[in-house]
């Protein structure tokens, strides 16, 4: 504890040098010497007093002041040094109220303002003590013991720019070297100030780049100081590593950390979640697990509940990241039980709700959406922005969780209130770009995403809107191909084989693709072998609710080369229906047998969606069609599924598919039943073996049983197995690939099929 200087008090000084000369007097004659402690001076006593004091003796040290005060009424230090010993021996209180009542008889006295700094230290904190300590200085702003006292209380009161401020006033009045501890203070207060989370990101970017020009002015001065000043610049660059946090500096945060590291500095825990948080920002979450985690088993400052929960949400994100979803949700799952839901707030009549409780029920949720558990995520915090409603931080991540379920407009109101409480929130404006992107409200993304990226360019939640919307502006090229491995299908033919691919330009104009593509599609049958080539060429234009598209094509099947032409429309009319609609001159639909034998057809197509959410969808679809021959058909295809089990990694759904089909004509040399109706229940499990970020790799099964019914031929099972994998690389590579087994009668026959079917999507 700090202890004034007996510079503080000039009597004392005199009274020092007094005692000196009396003890070497007693030295040089016994007899002084005798009478001396019969009967101590003023001098020895106040001398006595304060060795006592010094060596914490405090009632020995109290009793000698308190009689110096009797014998020498008119000496101050007495006084004084009671009221130092009370302070310092426990009875601050008592101090506090002596000091008070002789400052009320010296209200202007240098040296009385000082001992009421000293006793308001310790009973009302460094604070209470700057004020009576600034009274002093602007009274005696010359005396250098009262500048030094001024002095540090400012350091005690944790205000080392106002101290740096006062001291750059009066030159050379500290040391080289203690200038220099002082500015590494100054620096590393607006270094803390800039990590504030209630100040706004530009308040704290601000604040983070004058702290980070200041540590560039010094330290090339520091260094000039040589080794006595090595362990300064290390503790600086080592808080130079926060203000690098603050303003999202994270690669130079990280090259700055291994640098120390290699030179064998040590790293204070202070600054190792702030390292942490830089790995699993530049997803790297192996090495942030591990810091967090070290951070955790060290117990380090696990007793502040806001320190406490950044190491907690720091571990589970890095899990998250990693891939181990379950041991997030895990971990997440007992942190509430660490807080209370209230906290008492003196002078409050009421309890309020406790926010660290809060915080670790959201990060408990989200860990459970990242966990697939969207239904219950999406319920526990719906609850939440309920009872806190200008919470935007619950409010986005719910936006998140609708957009997530394929919900943009739900995802959007939600924003929208947001944005009533924060319109310029990074948070807020990224989630808005991104339903904008899934909404197809083109000039909104670009709008927010130039915003967000031109304001935060170092954040990567920022350079992940501005990616997206940099892939919404590529080429795009598709290619698709399938090949039958059976060696009859009465609608493919034997060994068939087929590849499609297109190519679309950047968007134009916002809404406008064109396109153009080719296939080719071949099969064997008993009388001779099928093939179908077209081109194909077309607009595509996307808005809000509307992607449609007309091309035209150029066929050749049969005998020649014919045009043909196809439009199609699809209206999302809210998040769960939408309707499509096209229309085909020359449809691509008709068995290849059909166009191997010069039949061609036109068709129509309408069907109605109802999407409930990721996990229940419906799909109804009518498709007329009028064949060359005079055939006419209509298809009917109902599909859906629901979901029955969902884990972190896997799922399971129920799926359906049903049809009707019905022709005019069935004596044609092509298959076409006069009524057929199938039913195939089947279940699909999907699992993701690999995901980091936006690379994911997956694997699908599919296993169904069912049934059709032929007008002519009666009722027989049909059974499909199928396994396929999917790779997605960094949003512009897809990969997919299914081999599926088909067993059904045709025409009373059962006929079993093997298909391979490959897709892949490249943007460039």
């Amino acid at each position: 504890m700090h202890r004034p200087s007996f510079r503080a008090f000039p009597p004392f000084r005199t009274a020092l040098y007094a005692c000196a000369a009396a003890l070497l007097t007693a030295c040089l004659s016994p007899s002084a010497a005798t009478a001396s402690e019969a009967a101590p001076s003023r001098e020895q006593l106040l001398a006595q007093a304060r060795h006592k004091r010094d060596a914490q003796q405090w009632q020995a040290a109290l009793h000698d002041f308190q009689q110096g005060q009797a014998r020498f009424p008119h000496e101050p230090g007495f006084l004084y040094g009671e009221i130092y010993v009370l302070a310092d021996g426990g009875q601050a209180g008592a101090a506090y109220e002596k000091a008070t009542q002789l400052l009320e008889r010296h209200p202007h006295d240098v040296d009385t303002l000082l001992v009421m700094a000293y006793t308001s230290l310790r009973q009302h904190g460094p604070f209470a003590a700057l004020e009576y300590a600034d009274r002093a200085q602007q009274l005696a702003p010359d005396r250098p013991y009262v500048a030094r006292e001024y002095l540090q209380a400012l350091r005690r009161a944790d205000m080392p720019n106002a101290a740096l401020e006062w001291v750059e006033k009066h030159p050379n009045f500290l040391p080289p070297a203690e200038m220099r501890v002082l500015q590494a203070d100054a620096v590393a207060e607006i270094v803390r100030l800039s990590d504030v989370d209630s100040r706004s990101e530009a308040e704290r970017f601000q604040l983070a780049d004058e702290a980070l020009a200041q540590y560039q002015r010094l330290f090339p001065q520091w260094l000039q100081a040589g080794p006595e000043a090595q362990a300064l610049v290390q503790r600086a660059r080592t808080d130079r590593l926060q203000a690098l946090h603050a303003r999202f500096y994270m690669s130079e945060l990280v090259r700055e950390y291994e640098d120390l590291v290699a030179s064998q500095a040590e790293i204070p825990p202070y600054a190792l979640a702030d390292i942490a948080s830089a790995y699993l920002y530049l997803r790297q979450p192996e090495k942030s697990l591990a810091i967090y985690q070290q951070l955790i088993d060290a117990n380090y400052m696990r007793n502040d509940d806001i320190i406490r929960q950044k190491q907690d949400f720091g571990l589970l994100y890095s899990y998250s990241d990693a891939g181990d979803v379950s041991t997030a949700q895990n971990t997440a799952s007992p942190m509430p039980q660490d807080f209370s839901p209230w906290r008492y707030v003196e002078g409050e009549k009421s309890k309020v709700p406790n926010a660290s409780y809060l915080d670790a029920v959201h990060a408990s949720t989200m860990m459970d959406f990242y966990a697939n558990d969207t239904v219950g995520a999406q319920s526990r915090l719906g609850g939440m922005v309920a009872g806190a409603p200008v919470n935007n931080h619950l409010r986005t991540d719910l936006a998140w969780i609708y957009r997530s379920r394929g919900w943009p407009r739900r995802s959007e109101a939600e924003l929208k209130v947001a944005e009533t409480y924060e319109p310029r929130d990074m948070v807020v404006q990224l989630g808005q770009g991104n339903t904008a992107l899934s909404l197809q409200e083109w000039r909104q993304a670009e709008a927010i995403n130039q915003d967000t990226y031109q304001r935060y360019p170092e954040d990567v939640r920022a350079q992940r809107l501005n990616r997206l919307w940099e892939v919404h502006k590529l080429s795009e090229l598709r290619i698709s191909a399938y090949r039958g491995l059976s060696k009859q299908n009465p609608v493919y033919g034997s060994r068939y084989f087929g590849l499609e691919t297109v190519v679309y330009t950047p968007p134009i104009d916002y809404n406008w693709r064109l396109f153009a593509g080719a296939a080719h599609l071949t099969g064997n049958y008993e009388d001779g072998k099928a093939q179908y080539n077209f081109e194909r060429a077309g607009v595509e234009w996307r808005s809000r609710n509307w992607t449609s598209e007309a091309e035209v094509s150029s066929n050749r099947y049969g005998f020649g080369q014919r045009p043909g032409a196809r439009i199609s429309s699809t209206y999302n009319i809210n998040d769960q229906w939408g309707i499509s609609g096209a229309a085909n001159w020359r449809s691509r639909a008709p068995p290849l047998d059909a166009l191997r034998q010069n039949i061609s057809s036109n068709s129509a197509e309408i069907s109605l969606r109802w999407r409930q959410s990721e996990r229940r969808e419906w799909d109804i679809s009518i498709t007329p069609s009028r064949f060359s021959d005079g055939n006419q058909r209509i298809d009917v295809l109902l599909s859906g599924k629901e979901r029955l089990l969902t884990f972190p990694r896997w799922f399971l759904d129920l799926g359906i598919e049903g049809y009707a089909t019905r022709n005019k004509l069935n004596n044609v040399n092509y298959y076409s039943p006069q009524r057929e109706y199938g039913v195939l229940p089947f279940l699909n499990w999907n699992h993701t073996i690999y995901q980091r970020y936006e690379t994911a790799w997956r694997q699908n099964a599919s296993i169904g049983f069912g049934g059709l019914y032929q007008k002519g031929f009666g009722n027989y099972a049909t059974q499909m197995l199928s396994y396929g994998q999917r790779y997605q690389h960094n949003s512009v590579f897809e990969l997919g690939g299914t081999i599926s087994l088909n067993r059904r009668a045709y025409d009373s026959i059962y006929e079993r099929e093997w298909r391979l079917v490959l897709d892949m999507i490249y943007r460039f």
